[in-house]
């Protein structure tokens, strides 16, 4: 005789399974969203970028101008930003020499932009090197994010074995 006594548990806990499957995903998907955007704002700070608090807060998960989706299947991840010169900042850009930029230098010498104001400043250079932060927070990010999901679905699939 076969004994069956816990297939009929084991059953129960593939129907667990399936049916927490996709939320746990989307979690894990969240989370790591938000582990990139915390890289994303590191990155941005050791560029040293001019006036980083606007870009800062900027980036957001699921809105914005996405720039980089985080994919797993059926479930996508897009983190963007509505501010327009990220990009610029990002990879570099050519400047118009003689354009006015309005704002104001802080006490340090840096400059925040604002628009509107009647001081500022009169653009010189011609090209203006990018930070390139993104693409190294991509980079760093990409170098554990796998594992990371990895570790936390192995321990989430535990439970049912």
């Amino acid at each position: 005789m076969i004994d069956t006594a816990g297939l009929d548990q084991f059953a129960e806990k593939l129907e667990r399974a399936a049916a927490e499957l996709k939320p746990f995903a989307a979690q894990v998907l969240q989370d790591e969203g938000e582990d990139f955007l915390n890289i994303v704002q590191d990155a941005i700070m050791s560029a040293g970028n001019v006036d980083t608090r606007l870009l800062l807060s900027s980036f957001t998960k699921g809105s914005g101008n996405g720039i980089w989706n985080l994919d797993m299947g059926a479930l996508t991840l897009q983190i963007g930003t509505n501010v327009e010169y990220a990009k610029w900042v990002n990879e570099g850009h050519k400047q118009q020499p003689g354009r006015f930029i309005p704002g104001s230098f802080d006490g340090n010498g840096t400059f925040r932009y604002i628009p509107g104001s009647n001081t500022g400043m009169v653009l010189q250079a011609s090209y203006v090197a990018g930070s390139h932060f993104f693409d190294k927070a991509v980079e760093a990010f990409t170098g554990y994010w796998e594992a990371t999901i990895q570790t936390a679905f192995d321990a989430w699939f535990a439970q049912f074995i």
